[in-house]
Formats: C-alpha cells, structure tokens, sequence
C-alpha cells in the first residue's frame, strides 16, 4: 500500500520468507522513519521466529532469531538484510511513514552512534491502560509486540496480535485518531496468503466492511472506523495497526 494505490496513504509492503536468501537487500537510507517487522507463523510459539535474520544497523550487526518489530529513524543507514535460515515461513512488513517507498543507496560510512541493539524490540512492553485491558483482550487475541515513543524514544506506533477466537472485541465503540492508520489483517497460511481463515466485520464511517481476504485499510486521521468484530476465526489471524503517531490515542465517538 501506497499513496498510489490509496490516495493520501502511508507504505506499507506485507511479505512471507520462504528460503534463505544469504545476500538481501543491500545498505540503504531512506528520509522518513521505517518500521520492520518478523513474525513467526506459529501463534502457539509467537516468539520463536523458526530461523535467523541478519540486518545491520549502522555499522552493527543485528542477529534476529525471535519475533522482532525494528524502528529505523530517517537518515540511519541499515541493511544489508541476510536471511541466514528459514526452517518454517516468516511473516515480513516495513512501513515507511512517507507516501512511496524510496530507497537511497549508500556507501560503507557510519551513522552515527552506537548501541543500536536498543531499536529491535523482541519483548512485549503495552502501556499500563492496555494491561488493564488484557483479561478481556486475552479471551480472544495474543498481544504479541507494542512499539511507541515509550518504548523506543523517537518511534511512532505499531501493535501486533494474534486473533485467535470469535468476538467482539475491545474496539467496540467507533472512534477516531487525529493521525493516519493502517489496519492489518492476514492469513497464517503461507499457501493461501490471499484467504483469511475467517470473517471480520468493521465499520468505516457509517458504512459496514466484511473482510475475508488478507487487507491494509488505511485509515485517515479523522475517519471515524469500528466497531471491530470477529465473526469467524477458523484458524489464527495476524493483526496489526500502525498510527503515525508516538502514542495509541483514541477518541471515541458517541
């Protein structure tokens, strides 16, 4: 998704690695901040990503080995990416905050600084109000990773989860943001990316979508979208949202 499939929308690009791939992407830059993601395929091991990611930050090395959301500030030289080794497929996104993907290729130089460890996030970190939340988020989700300004200074927003069983949910009530959003819903089938693997029903302004096909929804800032329900999971469903933003605020709609 980008401003030329959808007016005004940020990039956001949804991939599944298959095989290794030992030279990837090569030392790139881009001006506006990016956000990558590698997700297991298995929502009963989230974690384990089932291989190993090389990607160099700066000058440093990065070895991935569990579920990771990365934040790349604009201007940090990062790649080359190496897929070291794929034992069962891994679910791959960037978003990139501008409205085309524009890669600057680079030389060898250095970005600035060091420690870059600090910009991969393999660990759940959700913000108070969210924990407060999870005894009912749990009965039919796993929140996998959160990533804000609070976890890594500098970072807009993006949560993962894993849809596991029909229900309302906790976005019940519509509501707003005053930034633009990206929804993610997607298969877990790396055979049938395309097929859901269930049906959820969300409303955009006053109209109802029914989704059973993997889906970005760009949200703009403003729009007011849900309620959100899980009419059918038959089998898992990777979720996602991105809100250009350093913190999840919603304004909700009577």
């Amino acid at each position: 998704m980008d401003k030329n499939v959808v007016p005004g929308s940020f990039q956001m690009n949804c991939s599944w690695y298959l095989k290794p791939l030992p030279r990837g992407p090569q030392a790139h830059t881009h001006d506006e901040d990016e956000i990558i993601g590698f997700f297991s395929s298995d929502s009963k091991n989230p974690y384990d990503l089932g291989g190993e990611v090389e990607l160099w930050l700066g000058d440093e090395k990065q070895v991935i080995t569990g579920s990771a959301l990365v934040f790349v500030p604009s201007g940090m030289r990062h790649c080359p990416l190496n897929l070291i080794r794929v034992d069962r497929p891994i679910f791959h996104f960037s978003v990139v905050t501008g409205g085309e993907y524009v890669m600057k290729e680079t030389g060898k130089g250095k970005t600035p600084g060091t420690g870059y460890g600090r910009y991969v996030v393999t660990e759940l970190k959700e913000p108070e109000e969210r924990k407060k939340m999870a005894p009912v988020y749990n009965k039919y989700a796993r929140r996998i990773l959160w990533l804000d300004k609070d976890v890594v200074p500098g970072a807009f927003n993006m949560n993962t989860s894993w849809y596991l069983n029909a229900s309302k949910t906790i976005d019940d009530k519509p509501h707003t943001h005053d930034n633009d959003e990206i929804i993610g819903f997607f298969s877990n089938d790396p055979n049938s990316p395309h097929d859901l693997g269930g049906e959820i029903e969300i409303w955009l302004e006053d109209e109802k979508q029914i989704i059973t096909k993997s889906c970005m929804i760009f949200v703009p800032a403003g729009m007011k979208h849900c309620p959100l329900t899980l009419r059918r999971v038959d089998r898992p469903i990777f979720h996602f949202t991105v809100v250009l933003s350093g913190r999840y605020v919603k304004d909700e709609q009577l």
